[in-house]
């Protein structure tokens, strides 16, 4: 943890005994430890048990930041390897540049770590001495799960699940500067070794019918067993899905694509029914355009899904502590993913809304947007399956339009319910809000998301709807 003190207009006496004048000085360079046996975990300077005081400036403008640099306490065996000196292939840090490079050559044989770090938190003492600072971290990386599922009339036992040519070889560097926070290098990452072994028992998984009551289960393709709260996810580089665009040599004799031997494919050998042995081989889903397919701090899960007559895949982004509770599975439950908005169709960065029903994120209606005025959000929903989906709205109703979009299924007037099925886009839905005739400035829209089954009304807000959007007019 640094902190790189600016604008100060005494004299710093160092470590050493040196003193230091000038508006600028890394003021503090030291590791953090948490003292565990504390009521409430206790982030300290240096030695739990013999602490560094820390002792502000009466003047200057104190910028924090900081990285990962060890986890003492993982129970994982790779543990020991999370440690910056020797972990990563180069590890520089200079004080005057202020930058961080990290280069690690990433396969699934690699220990699986998680790198975190911060952006720069700025603290005037001006303002007052705060009793406490907050430096949230970031993920360096994101997380890949893979699900299988039957969803035909027929028995499917599947043998293995692989990802053939998948980029996961980058170099990254992050560069810390004082007034604009952290800036990474980016690009997408390249092919070296083999990604996501195997695991699945050589005896393989059955999957059994929807008919059988063993059906309608769903299995973690990874480990091969049957997926219960969470399914299990490896870390991997941020990617768009351009890097997951295959090249396409010709068409087979089934009518299908056929692809370079250096294509990135998901692989699935399975036996459906009585037939023979097959390997599927498949495309990510909607890998033509620039937008991201894994992407940092956030969990992409794929899904496959044994249809009649076809395998079908499909993938959506998770927040990074998305639970999937055991009563998901229950026929009335609402499993859902959380409603995000897409970029581009929306001015960001407005402030949220507070009222005196609590804090709304808020999505401004820009003219700017494509189409414009038109602002776009997306969510899969997965039980109960034929449950209603409606919005609800309240605010200045009579001055937006709502409509629902999965598939070829469509309702345009907010007041109309889209049926839930998991099988049609993987359950994704996509939400569209417009304004009513001319936009007015000012008008607000709330959303309140509700399920139906069994005759049954269930609030589904805190699936969907977990950040308490408002949509306005500027």
């Amino acid at each position: 943890m640094y902190d790189y003190l600016s604008g100060y207009s005494g004299t710093i006496v160092d470590g050493n005994g040196i003193s230091h004048d000038g508006a600028e000085y890394q003021y503090f360079g030291n590791t953090l430890t948490f003292k565990q046996d504390a009521a409430n975990w206790q982030w300290l300077f240096g030695d739990v048990n013999a602490p560094t005081s820390y002792r502000w400036t009466r003047s200057g403008v104190h910028h924090f930041y900081g990285w990962l640099l060890e986890d003492k306490t993982s129970t994982d065996p790779d543990a020991g390897n999370l440690k910056s000196s020797t972990f990563f292939s180069t590890y520089t840090y200079t004080p005057d540049e202020k930058k961080l490079t990290v280069a690690k050559t990433f396969t699934s044989d690699d220990p699986q770590y998680d790198f975190l770090y911060s952006d720069v938190v700025a603290k005037n003492v001006a303002e007052g001495i705060p009793t406490s600072v907050a430096v949230p971290m970031n993920h360096l990386f994101g997380a890949l799960g893979i699900s299988v599922q039957n969803t035909s009339k027929t028995d499917v036992k599947v043998y293995s699940v692989s990802l053939q040519n998948f980029p996961n070889n980058h170099s990254e560097t992050l560069t810390w500067d004082m007034t604009d926070g952290v800036s990474l290098v980016g690009g997408n990452p390249t092919v070296s070794g083999t990604f996501w072994p195997n695991k699945i028992p050589s005896a393989g998984i059955t999957l059994k019918n929807i008919e059988d009551p063993e059906g309608k289960k769903t299995y973690d393709a990874y480990t091969g067993a049957l997926m219960g709260e969470n399914l299990s996810y490896r870390m991997c580089w941020p990617m768009t899905r351009a890097a997951l665009k295959p090249t396409v040599t010709g068409t087979g004799a089934d009518g299908n694509p056929t692809y370079s031997d250096d294509s990135p494919l998901v692989v699935v050998r399975a036996k459906v029914g009585s037939t023979a042995e097959t390997t599927y081989t498949m495309r990510f889903p909607n890998a033509d355009d620039d937008k991201p397919a894994i992407t940092a701090g956030k969990k992409t899960q794929l899904s496959i899904s044994f249809a009649d007559k076809q395998v079908q895949l499909s993938f959506h982004t998770l927040p990074w502590d998305y639970e999937e509770y055991p009563m998901a599975f229950e026929n009335d439950a609402v499993s859902a993913t959380q409603l995000k908005f897409i970029e581009g169709t929306y001015t960001p960065g407005i402030p949220k809304l507070i009222d005196a029903n609590g804090k709304h994120d808020v999505i401004q209606l820009t003219p700017s947007s494509t189409p414009a005025w038109v602002a776009r959000g997306q969510f899969s929903v997965y039980t109960p399956v034929n449950g209603r989906l409606s919005v609800g709205l309240s605010g200045d109703i009579d001055s937006f339009i709502v409509t629902l979009e999965s598939g070829n299924t469509y309702t345009g007037t907010g007041n109309d319910y889209i049926l839930i099925d998991p099988n049609r886009d993987g359950g994704l839905i996509t939400l569209g809000v417009r304004p009513r005739g001319v936009p007015a400035s000012g008008k607000k829209l709330f959303l309140h998301f509700a399920v139906i089954n069994n005759n049954r009304d269930t609030d589904a807000d805190s699936e969907i709807n977990r950040d308490n959007y408002v949509i306005t007019i500027p």
